[in-house]
């Protein structure tokens, strides 16, 4: 099966700056986009090429300012082209059986390709195009169909897909093609051409079907399952039928960019939330460990010692709890917020391609605005709905061992003054006593006599009773006046 001049476009994105990004950062030698494209470049020429893509980008440091900018450097701009232009030879293996198999073996197709580095707001953008050219160089008639097979020449070692780090935002790899007279003629089914075109580049590990439609008149087919979120890879392939598509798509290239960039963002945003859902889950469920403890400690009929400090301890935990969970919910809620911005970023940039093209049939790319992004959306807004009865849960725990703490505390409290006062009456009442029988203290130094009937009782004795009896007595009044109030 045959196709006419095959183009491989790869959007890729990164961040540059960043509230989390480390100043060090900002040297363009460490920037993946532009690495990445060296190590493409060299993988399908075969060393053929030495892009050094870096070398050609301005400083980056003293860029110019805007929310788009175009990274090549002055010097090496051309006839206003701000792309770095290359070109190699693929081995073409593939020629008609007629044909002398010596010379099918020598025979070398040309593939051109350009690196477009950019700057969009907060981040670096990469358009990175490898093609076979629809003319050929010295008479410019039409290239010859090449075999489908020919495209597993332009991702060797699978080095289109890029390994993210952190700082990776996405990428979109769009595979472009002219359906063959020949294919037409046969009556071959556009699916099974892109089918085709899909396993010739990803021999294994290949994305997933996902939808298909028409865009500019001419079949589109889009890979790639939300389902599949963590090894989600977006591949499109539009074959061409008409110069009408391809005529629109050279309009508008330049807006694609932007788009492929905001839908890259909301992406990346909602892989992010997934991960933060994964934390706040962890959060949510020690919260609930955190209150079925509290029920356990305060079941008790009666608030010990030990129990107080428990529960002195866990309203010392549950500040730190709400400051993290709440950081959570706060970071679910920012990537919401950039799902939403950069969704209507993506509707502003579809309605600009139908201004530009006159085609207002765009829904192969507008269903990503309106199913998918938005359910993005919606999923996070249900994740902050239900996660919200944390912090709900921590306040009323909050509140609920801070009003047992001071009703225990208040209730020590007045037993203590209680105490106190029941103390200092009896004591004072008792010294009062001491004082009057002190007065005949020169009495106690008379003899000791046994107690009996007939003795009258020692004034040491008599001392010691009388005193004894007015502290019992004073303790009795403090005791009424303390719990005079119930």
């Amino acid at each position: 099966m045959n196709i006419y001049a095959p183009n491989i476009h790869l959007f890729a994105f990164q961040l540059y700056k960043g509230t989390n990004l480390d100043p060090k950062f900002l040297n363009k030698q460490d920037i993946q986009l532009w690495n990445n494209a060296d190590k493409i470049a060299n993988n399908t020429f075969q060393n053929q090429i030495n892009l050094q893509l870096t070398r050609h980008i301005v400083d980056i440091e003293n860029e110019p300012k805007g929310y788009s900018v175009e990274l090549i450097k002055p010097s090496e701009i051309k006839e206003d082209d701000y792309s770095i232009n290359f070109e190699g030879y693929f081995q073409d293996n593939n020629q008609d059986n007629n044909q002398n198999q010596n010379q099918n073996q020598n025979e070398q197709l040309l593939i051109k390709g350009f690196a477009y580095p950019i700057r969009i707001y907060d981040s670096y953008g990469l358009w990175l195009n490898l093609r076979r050219p629809e003319q050929q160089e010295d008479d410019k008639t039409p290239t010859e169909d090449v075999d489908i097979s020919l495209l597993s020449q332009f991702n060797p070692q699978n080095c289109l897909t890029i390994i993210p780090d952190k700082y990776f935002l996405g990428q979109t790899l769009l595979i472009t093609a002219w359906i063959t007279l020949e294919d037409k003629q046969n009556q071959t089914k556009p699916y099974n051409i892109a089918q085709n075109c899909l396993t010739a580049i990803f021999p294994q590990n290949q994305p997933e079907f996902n939808r298909q439609g028409e865009l500019f008149g001419s079949p589109i087919f889009e890979y790639g399952l939300f389902s599949q979120l963590e090894k989600y890879q977006h591949v499109i392939i539009w074959l061409f039928e008409n110069p009408q598509a391809d005529e629109k798509f050279t309009q508008c290239y330049q807006i694609l960019l932007d788009l492929f960039f905001f839908r890259s963002k909301v992406v990346k945003a909602f892989q992010d939330s997934r991960i933060i859902y994964q934390n706040i889950t962890a959060a949510y469920n020690e919260i609930e460990k955190t209150i079925e403890e509290i029920k356990s400690i305060t079941a008790s009929d009666e608030i010990t010692i030990k129990i107080l400090n428990q529960l002195t301890d866990k309203l010392k935990d549950l500040p730190q709890k709400s400051l993290t969970y709440n950081h959570l919910l706060r970071n679910l809620k920012d990537y919401q917020n950039t799902i939403d911005i950069n969704r209507n970023n993506y509707q502003e940039k579809l309605r600009q391609i139908s201004g530009i093209t006159q085609d207002g049939n765009l829904s192969i790319l507008q269903t990503f605005y309106h199913q998918d992004s938005n359910r993005f959306y919606q999923q996070i807004n249900a994740d902050l709905g239900y996660f919200q009865q944390g912090s709900s849960l921590l306040e009323q725990a909050t509140a609920s061992i801070r009003g047992i703490v001071e009703i225990e505390q208040t209730k020590r409290d007045r037993n203590l003054n209680n105490t106190i006062q029941i103390l200092g009456i009896g004591l004072g009442g008792g010294a009062i006593i001491s004082g009057i029988v002190s007065q005949h203290i020169e009495k106690i130094k008379q003899p000791l006599a046994p107690i009996s009937p007939n003795n009258p009782p020692h004034p040491f004795y008599a001392s010691l009773f009388l005193s004894f009896l007015g502290i019992l007595l004073f303790l009795g009044i403090g005791w009424l006046i303390a719990n005079r109030n119930k």
